[in-house]
């Protein structure tokens, strides 16, 4: 019997540029364990919308992925919100698709595919891990990032075989959806690139902020809670340059002048990002508290904590859940300064972690079981 086919696609930049590669790509392993073949197509923007998109085909790590071009002008995205096209190419050239996941899909794009699925038979699925908003998008685009947002995720995806989804918060919200199944953040605790060979400071606190911060995360909160912190320390912010920070916070500027506790060491690799990481004594991130945060899941706690490195952060999402025992870190009630501060000046050097609960090989049977629903009722 040939294997079953399904293809993941969404906003995804393979194999490894954003979040959204490295959770599909986990998902995509425990299917290939359960015999399954899995077929990405994704984005990619270096390439453009014209390129024909059976010519993007590349494979990594064995998985056979393809991607649709980054749109530019207006007619562009019109088009990539809407259109199935592209999507449909790639199915129809394939044999035999037993199902589509959609990954936090454009909702129209994903209507029309759905409608598709639906003519021929294929299982439709969504990995749901954002509730975007439309604020500080800009009137135009504002709205119509609030409509796509609404229509994904009160009518397309209440349409669909089952879901997965990221947090307790979108389970208790679809709790009334067939087959929905909540899998965090994972990860592949046998990869070589969560090795840890770096022995924590014990005179030094070093911190790390790993991330782009305009979009979710607060990290002035953190800044201004070490200017009036006392005990030795340096904070390493990765992915952005001080020129970028001062840029989103200028009232800053004259304590970063010529501040050595605080270094900027601007975009890199995910790779070199993660070693930031693996030196550090805690990663620190605070967000606010409204129905993004609380939606998702923060990529960054899982791999700080697979680093073998404890967190800082504040309590959003489900990471009470997964901070406990005197492990993985320090979850406070709120952002307040001081409180950060606090925290700062009085926590240990070393604190141990266990990222057990994020291993890939704890979620293969809840994964089998979800596509295998119908086929077990069938029975």
């Amino acid at each position: 019997m040939d294997k079953e086919i399904f293809v993941y696609v969404g906003g995804f930049e393979m194999p490894d540029k954003n979040a959204a590669a490295h959770r599909v790509t986990n998902i995509g392993n425990i299917l290939r364990r359960n015999g399954k073949i899995v077929i990405y197509i994704g984005a990619d923007r270096n390439r453009s919308v014209r390129t024909e998109i059976l010519t993007s085909r590349q494979e990594f790590n064995g998985f056979e992925c393809y991607a649709v071009g980054y749109p530019q002008s207006h007619s562009e995205w019109i088009s990539y919100l809407s259109s199935a096209k592209k999507y449909i190419k790639v199915i129809e050239s394939l044999n035999c698709v037993k199902g589509v996941i959609f990954y936090n899909f454009p909702s129209l794009a994903m209507r029309n595919l759905y409608l598709y699925c639906r003519k021929h038979g294929i299982k439709c699925y969504a990995d749901v891990t954002e509730w975007y908003s439309g604020k500080g998008q800009g009137l135009l685009w504002g709205v119509i990032k609030s409509a796509d947002s609404w229509y994904r995720m009160h009518v397309m995806h209440k349409k669909m075989d089952g879901m997965i989804v990221i947090s307790q918060y979108l389970e208790n919200y679809y709790r009334k959806c067939r087959n929905v199944v909540r899998i965090p953040v994972l990860a592949d605790l046998d990869d070589p690139k969560w090795e840890n060979h770096y022995d924590k400071s014990t005179d030094e606190l070093k911190l790390v902020y790993a991330g782009w911060p305009k979009k979710k995360d607060r990290i002035d909160y953190l800044i201004e809670a070490l200017m009036d912190v006392k005990r030795p320390y340096h904070l390493d912010v990765v992915g952005i340059t001080r020129e970028q920070y001062l840029t989103m916070y200028p009232q800053h500027k004259e304590w970063l002048e010529g501040n050595e506790k605080v270094t900027f060491q601007g975009r890199i690799s995910h790779t070199e990002a993660l070693e930031y990481v693996k030196k550090a004594n805690y990663s620190c991130f605070f967000r606010p508290d409204d129905r993004v945060s609380k939606a998702g899941f923060p990529t960054k706690f899982v791999e700080a904590v697979c680093c073998g490195t404890p967190v800082i952060m504040n309590d959003t999402s489900d990471l009470k859940m997964f901070v406990c025992k005197g492990k993985n870190g320090i979850c406070i009630q709120n952002n307040s300064i001081e409180l950060i501060r606090d925290i700062i000046e009085s926590i240990e050097y070393v604190l141990e972690t266990d990222a057990s609960m994020f291993d890939c090989n704890e979620y293969e049977d809840i994964v089998f079981n979800f596509l295998n629903e119908d086929d077990n009722e069938n029975k």
